[in-house]
């Protein structure tokens, strides 16, 4: 994949979402941010950008709302799912809803950026 220049970071825990950002940033990314599902639906929507890194669950509106969007107005945009729900049912249902990958918190920041 070819690396991208500006990502979507949608999760609420402050501290993980400064550390994912802080890397993205480090390793040359533009990384914009959002705390709940709200802004992290409307950042997906019309933010350029080239991939979403979302978690699922979200203050105001939950991730897979937001993946399902996504699909449906920018079915080309590469979402890549951040989550403590690592069942297998709950990976199976975020990969055919479309996701383009499914990382389990939690995750080291090197494994995240080997798939981003």
């Amino acid at each position: 994949m070819t690396q991208p220049q500006r990502i979507l970071v949608v999760e609420d825990d402050a501290a993980i979402r400064r550390g994912i950002v802080d890397a993205l940033r480090f390793e040359g990314f533009r990384a914009v941010e959002a705390a709940d599902g709200k802004t992290g639906m409307a950042l997906a929507l019309e933010v350029d950008c080239e991939l979403v890194l979302l978690d699922l669950v979200l203050p105001g509106m939950q991730g897979l709302e937001i993946l399902q969007a996504v699909r449906q107005r920018r079915p080309t945009l590469p979402v890549i799912i951040l989550t403590a729900l690592g069942d297998e049912t709950d990976r199976v249902r975020g990969l055919r809803m479309g996701a383009d990958d499914y990382v389990v918190k939690p995750f080291s920041v090197r494994e995240l950026l080997v798939r981003v």
